[in-house]
């Protein structure tokens, strides 16, 4: 089999595996304990007043405040400032005593239209973006603040920071931002695969945000009263009415289009584009404000953290926001990456994150030269499912072509292509759905209880699938290599090229890539997936080798670019396939399952489902996949 040569680059990289939490300063001990505000009304440009909570330093055994000056950390919650994680400092949802008691003034605020704040709530509608720099201008002015301000929070709130940081202007007492698990563009990310809608984790997530805008307030008066403190009920109910009725406006509406294909959510357009923080990355570094990031290979943003680094590294380097990043080009320790195995709700894993956030803040808002940007190789990758890390500088991780293997006959994956024919495939939407998958569009809920209280061999039992997904490959077609003769590194964007016929208008494609252990046990790597209807490319903005070759594909998504299927007309579809970086052992194989289900994560809307069913599929060999493989 034709292998890629390693990379120089990469030669080096391998010679530095690194745990990121090995390079933190020495833990900082506790200097302070903490007192709270609750409930601090904060006004913004327009007038609508939005209610933070105000975390400050006191004197260690007193309530009395410390003199400071301290930095401010700002957070931004759709999903109700009262909730306090203590315990589990990775999570989702957290606020930690950690930084205040070293020295660091924290507001937690609700966003407009949740919580105890007033207005209407929309997804990262864009008054969010100017509501997050009139908090960054209002906390540089807290009593005892030094003026400057810092920001971090995962998913929304990562998401939050992005837009906030575009929307503060230079020179803005904002200095540095550390958002994790958060997307690059949530249409392409996350709400749809290639098209083929995660429809379950989409539907409950609209659902269940504005949800949280009526209980909340209720919520947070009866959480301060078990604290202790005095309770405004009527003002709760005032602001749980307010939110309801507001609710009724978006929630309904947006879930029926979701459902339905139609309406503002079927393609791309204002609903989405306010969702897509990967176009505010030239601004973040025109505005001076340095990041660090943190996704994981089993987020729903799996691909997105790596293109907001890529992002970012390019902007900062004078070239264009959205290409892949070139072989030589300068980077900066200003914008980093730490890419863990995790799911949403714990991206980094094992690592450490609230050392790296302290010494982060520390360089940036407290001048204290730590080193923590003194690197040539700001990506911090784990290959998938091991300990072992690689620091790299670029992504895509290699310049080099990937490796085409062929689909052909008897279910074989070949470096060349072999005889002409045909293997048939009926669409369906269901399958097994057994994979790292499940993990990942649950948003880690399959793992949460395990991690939480049942402890980590009952986990492994509760996770089983992303260890052997076979189940999951009745009904679809499998191509598998012969046992490779040495170790392979599996690393980056990737697509399969399928040319099909099909007996309906519209097609549906799943492809996952799969490691076949000599036992048989196969480890799912990634996946990826296309609605047909959806194949057309943007050629400017989908990325390629230098041979030509597909590593990521992009579409318009939009109204005019979708393209209806002929049927009986053999048709090329591109999938793309979301980036991992994996292991593949001498003496293990690599499989391509093609199928049309990834059940019940990806369900398709009512109009998919009317020109998808009944559908019929030939996939020719000589179809492919292009695969970034790499010696280990």
């Amino acid at each position: 089999m034709k292998v890629l040569q390693v990379t120089a680059v990469l030669v080096a990289l391998l010679s530095g595996l690194i745990t990121p939490s090995a390079a933190a300063d020495p833990g900082q001990p506790v200097s302070y304990d903490v007192g709270v505000r609750r409930d601090v009304p904060v006004t913004m440009s327009d007038g609508t007043v939005l209610r933070a909570d105000l975390y400050f330093p006191t004197e260690l055994g007193t309530d009395t405040a410390a003199p400071g000056p301290f930095p401010v950390l700002l957070t931004q919650s759709p999903y109700g400032k009262w909730q306090e994680v203590e315990k589990l400092p990775n999570l989702v949802f957290s606020r930690q005593d950690y930084f205040v008691q070293r020295g660091y003034i924290e507001v937690v605020a609700d966003v407009r239209g949740q919580g105890a704040s007033e207005g209407e709530f929309g997804f990262w509608s864009p008054i969010q973006a100017q509501d997050g720099a009139d908090l960054v201008n209002w906390a540089a002015t807290l009593p005892n603040s030094t003026g400057t301000v810092g920001t971090y929070g995962s998913s929304y709130l990562g998401m939050n920071q992005l837009f906030t940081a575009a929307a503060v202007g230079r020179n803005s007492p904002l200095k540095a931002i550390a958002p994790s698990v958060a997307a690059h563009d949530l249409l392409r990310d996350a709400a749809t695969m290639g098209g083929l809608w995660h429809l379950p984790t989409m539907a409950t997530y609209m659902t269940g945000t504005p949800a949280l805008s009526v209980i909340n307030p209720l919520a947070n008066a009866g959480w301060d009263g078990l604290r202790g403190s005095t309770v405004d009920v009527p003002a709760a109910l005032r602001r749980t009415t307010e939110h309801l009725w507001n609710a009724r406006k978006t929630t309904p509406p947006l879930v029926g289009q979701l459902l339905t294909g139609t309406g503002d959510t079927a393609y791309d357009g204002p609903l989405w584009s306010a969702m897509r923080p990967g176009d505010q990355l030239r601004q973040i570094v025109d505005n001076g404000v340095p990041a660090l990031m943190f996704g994981g290979w089993n987020d729903v943003f799996q691909r997105g953290a790596l293109l907001n680094y890529a992002g970012l590294q390019n902007a900062a380097a004078g070239r264009p926001v959205h290409a892949p990043m070139v072989a030589g080009q300068p980077v900066t320790g200003r914008y980093q990456l730490v890419y863990g195995s995790g799911n949403h709700a714990n991206a980094a894993g094992p690592v450490d994150v609230r050392r790296m956030h302290l010494d982060w803040f520390d360089r940036w808002l407290k001048n204290r030269h730590n080193g923590v940007d003194d690197t040539r190789n700001p990506l911090r990758a784990n290959v998938y499912g091991t300990d072992e890390w690689i620091n790299t500088d670029r992504y895509p991780f290699t310049s080099e072509d990937p490796t085409r293997l062929y689909l052909s006959g008897d279910h074989r994956l070949t470096p060349a292509p072999g005889e002409h024919g045909a293997d048939h495939l009926i669409y369906n939407p269901v399958n097994v759905g057994c994979g790292r998958n499940l993990d990942q569009w649950t948003l880690g809920a399959v793992r949460l209880p395990g991690d939480l209280w049942l402890g980590s061999e009952l986990t492994k039992h509760l996770d089983v699938c992303s260890r052997d997904d076979r189940i999951t490959q009745a009904g679809s077609l499998t191509y598998t290599t012969e046992p490779l003769p040495e170790d392979r590194l599996l690393a980056g964007p990737m697509s399969a090229t399928l040319q099909a016929t099909a007996t309906t208008t519209n097609t549906a494609f799943v492809v996952n890539i799969q490691d076949i252990a000599p036992d048989g046990t196969s480890r799912p790597l990634t996946e990826g997936g296309l609605d047909g209807r959806s194949r057309v490319l943007n050629p400017d903005r989908t990325w390629r080798a230098a041979n030509g070759a597909v590593t990521m594909p992009y579409r318009d998504m939009t109204a005019a670019s979708e393209q209806p299927v002929v049927p009986g007309e053999l048709t090329e579809y591109v999938v793309e396939i979301f980036p991992t970086l994996a292991r593949i052992p001498a003496g293990h194989r690599i499989r391509v399952t093609v199928g049309t289900a990834d059940f019940p994560m990806i369900l398709p809307n009512a109009t998919q489902l009317k020109d998808l069913a009944g559908g019929r599929y030939a996939l020719s060999w000589g179809s492919y996949v292009d695969l970034p493989l790499m010696r280990y």
